[in-house]
């Protein structure tokens, strides 16, 4: 009997994987791993992926002695980056055998764990920025999640340019656009600003580098940093406004949101975000998320095992053995 669920959350700031027995908690195993690059050829997701399934296997022999019931994956830059998802599909069919597997748009995962299944807007905010509204059957509507150069406003990458920017605007002389704050902030992390464009631009991660400067911009608005303070104003606007138009019509007005950015600061990131929305769709209603997209992915996974997954290209891809 296949007792085993695996779900996998692969995004741009890492990626983690979770095994656990069906209707039982006495065995439960989380493993963090790489995160998903872009080089010229694609997307790593599938690189990633076959690392952390190999992990897995090594720590619980029995995904493969007590068999897997069905594994899902949920992707950053799926429906963009990946060349062919069937890639993704194979590594799970290799590490775990020939098992119902669902392979999703990590936006998707994070509405399935942030609403458990209710149809309504998620906000997924971290290294990038995209939000989803479903209701799982009719309705599919994506905003944002374009990367870095072309949108995820509002996010962790765009956060961090921002503050870079601003850093070496400082660092010019450029007394109108530079914050001195950011500048000592951004050397203590990435040296002398000479180093900083090859240190980005040289990078297949570099989404990722960039939002790992967003917490220092929120250490600068907690000291009062007038440009930070302004840039996480900015994005929570952004973020807001990516959100309200993922409320379909159809749709009932419920969101929620998804991710670590928010952590960055409460009080000039998160509480101007929260009465931004209040604003651009009032009669809505923001909850607290329920899970994680980590949770989503593995009830994803249970739902494959179900048999009760319908494929939804690009955003969903179902592989029934």
């Amino acid at each position: 009997m296949t007792v085993w669920l695996v779900g996998v959350d692969i995004g741009a700031s890492g990626s983690r994987l979770v095994a656990a027995r069906r209707a039982a908690t006495d065995k439960r195993l989380v493993l963090s791993g790489a995160r998903v690059s872009v080089t010229a050829a694609g997307s790593t997701v599938a690189a990633v992926l076959r690392d952390l399934a190999r992990s897995a296997v090594a720590e619980i022999p029995e995904l493969r002695s007590e068999g897997v019931a069905a594994a899902a994956v949920g992707a950053a830059g799926l429906a963009t980056m990946v060349p062919d998802p069937r890639a993704v599909v194979t590594v799970l069919e290799t590490e775990f055998g020939a098992v119902p597997v669902a392979v999703a748009v990590d936006s998707l995962t994070a509405h399935l764990g942030a609403l458990g299944g209710r149809a309504g807007a998620v906000l997924s905010a971290g290294t990038g920025a995209i939000a989803f509204g479903t209701d799982l059957a009719d309705q599919w509507h994506r905003v944002d999640g374009w990367g870095h150069l072309l949108g995820d406003l509002g996010s962790g990458a765009w956060i961090g340019m921002a503050g870079l920017r601003a850093a070496a605007a400082a660092y010019d002389g450029r007394k109108l656009e530079g914050s001195t704050a950011l500048l000592a902030l951004a050397g203590e992390r990435f040296g002398p600003v000479e180093t900083w464009p090859a240190q980005l631009y040289l990078r297949d991660d570099r989404a990722g580098v960039l939002a790992a400067f967003a917490p220092d911009v929120g250490a600068a608005a907690a000291a009062s940093d007038a440009h930070a303070m302004r840039i996480l104003a900015e994005s929570a606007t952004h973020l807001a406004s990516t959100l309200v138009a993922a409320l379909h019509p159809e749709l009932p007005a419920l969101a929620a949101y998804s991710g670590g950015l928010f952590n960055v600061s409460r009080e000039h990131l998160f509480e101007p975000f929260r009465s931004r929305f209040a604003e651009l769709a009032p009669g809505s209603t923001l909850v607290e998320p329920a899970g994680t997209s980590l949770d989503g992915s593995l009830r994803l996974a249970e739902l494959a095992a179900s048999g009760s997954v319908v494929p939804r290209p690009p955003f969903l891809f179902v592989h029934s053995r």
